[in-house]
């Protein structure tokens, strides 16, 4: 049903020429809004009220969401302390050829999400002062089993698992918001190792490797977080979270007890921002550490008595970039990513890994706000894997090909194509070729 709204709505959008948000653009994050509690102009109050464009109504196709502005009422809220979020992805994939079977396929998945941001200084005069509820629903694992590769080929595939909150925290700022401690349940895959172009599996690559980067445990658990941004150029970040954490609990059983562990992390961000005649190109270059405290296994010779580690470490590099803008003040343009990770050979299956890719937004002309992208990353076996677990593992590699279509600001659709090379990084899988198509909705 959704599918046939966004359609029919599609050509009425083109006649009125919207040019949506930037934070609305199909394959991206969303852009950081102003932070709570500080003006984003210097008007008055007056002249903001009068300023303030009508509510949008219901499946508006210049409109940001599908519900609208609930005759007022979301933007009301939104002013007194409360935004409101809500998502919904649908993928629908299959194994054309390759991969442990073709038998089955193809397969849907989906997922809810629902956002819930709360400016407290707003809300409770608690200064400076923001918390966030993200709760999550899921269902169906899509096609990953059928390719069975090291990672997954639809990062969204997460399995039946009913409504559970995927963050709970509270995130305090000091010093003229130069210094930020987060607090609470946290997914540090929106702390460490991000990426502008390369960093949802709602909006942009599906696959898992050019999601995040595999060798570092991005963890979903009780944890704390720290932010130091001493100038705007740079931001200094360290954080820990319990390393026992079990998805979709709680975690006080795994993170309050005697035998409690904690993966760390510290990670250094630099932006850049070059200079063009057509405005400024703007990007992201992150070096970090990672500490794991699992016990693990040491890879061993037969004759050599077992013995397991508690000391893995592991360091990490992220970069974006934008490198190319068609015009001033347009967000069309080309934008590069990369990453790279390393893991303790002795201790790890695979070792290291790195990807890379390009994204273009509005390479079709007429079709601004659509996204372009294409990228490729590989995971390498370790020598010590290869030498005495099993010495035809290899690399597995990933070659993904996306178009976003945005149909409207919150409808938008993207075919898909995916290459898996050497599935598994084992002789055994064939290579596999999957295609599919993923829905976003905004509500």
């Amino acid at each position: 049903m959704w599918i046939a709204v966004c359609a029919a709505v599609v050509g009425s959008s083109a006649a009125a020429n919207v040019v949506p948000a930037a934070d609305a653009l199909p394959g991206t994050p969303p852009s950081t809004p102003a932070p709570p509690g500080e003006p984003t102009s210097s008007a008055s109050p007056q002249d903001r009220q009068a300023a303030q464009p009508p509510p949008q109504a219901f499946a508006d196709p210049a409109g940001a969401t599908a519900t609208g502005d609930w005759g007022g009422w979301r933007r009301d809220l939104k002013s007194a302390g409360v935004d409101f979020q809500l998502y919904y992805n649908q993928q629908f994939q299959a194994v054309l050829k390759g991969g442990r079977t073709t038998d089955g396929s193809p397969r849907g998945s989906a997922s809810f999400d629902l956002i819930l941001i709360l400016d407290l200084e707003k809300l409770s005069a608690m200064p400076e002062t923001e918390a966030l509820i993200h709760a999550q629903q899921n269902c169906g694992l899509g096609v990953n089993a059928y390719v069975d590769g090291l990672t997954q080929v639809n990062d969204d595939a997460d399995g039946h698992v009913d409504l559970h909150v995927g963050q709970a925290w509270v995130r305090k700022h000091f010093l003229d918001r130069r210094v930020s401690l987060t607090v609470g349940f946290l997914d540090f895959q929106t702390i460490v190792d991000r990426n502008a172009v390369a960093n949802s599996e709602d909006k942009q690559f599906l696959h898992q490797m050019l999601d995040n980067n595999p060798l570092i445990p991005l963890n979903i658990g009780l944890g704390a977080a720290l932010s130091l941004k001493p100038i705007p150029q740079y931001t200094f970040i360290a954080g820990a979270g319990d390393a026992e954490s079990i998805l979709y609990k709680p975690g006080f059983s795994t993170a309050l007890h005697d035998d409690s562990a904690f993966f760390a992390y510290m990670e250094h961000e630099i932006t850049l921002t070059l200079p063009s005649a057509r405005g400024s190109l703007p990007g992201s270059w992150r070096v970090g550490l990672v500490y794991d405290p699992r016990d693990k296994n040491v890879l061993l010779d037969e004759d050599e008595k077992p013995r397991t580690r508690t000391d893995d470490y592991g360091y990490y590099v992220s970069a974006d970039q934008r490198v190319f803008r068609e015009q001033a003040g347009s967000e069309q343009g080309l934008s590069i990513f990369g990453r790279y990770g390393y893991r303790d050979s002795r201790l790890n299956r695979t070792n290291t890994f790195w990807s890379a890719g390009v994204s273009y937004r509005g390479l079709v002309p007429g079709r601004d706000n659509d996204v372009a992208a294409f990228g490729f990353a590989a995971q390498t076996s370790s020598a010590q894997y290869r030498r005495f677990i099993n010495e035809t593992a290899g690399t597995e590699a990933v070659y993904e090909l996306y178009y976003a279509i945005e149909l409207t600001p919150w409808c938008v659709l993207t075919p898909d194509v995916q290459y898996v090379h050497n599935p598994g990084a084992i002789d055994g899988v064939g290579h596999a070729v999957t295609a599919g198509v993923r829905l976003r909705l905004s509500f």
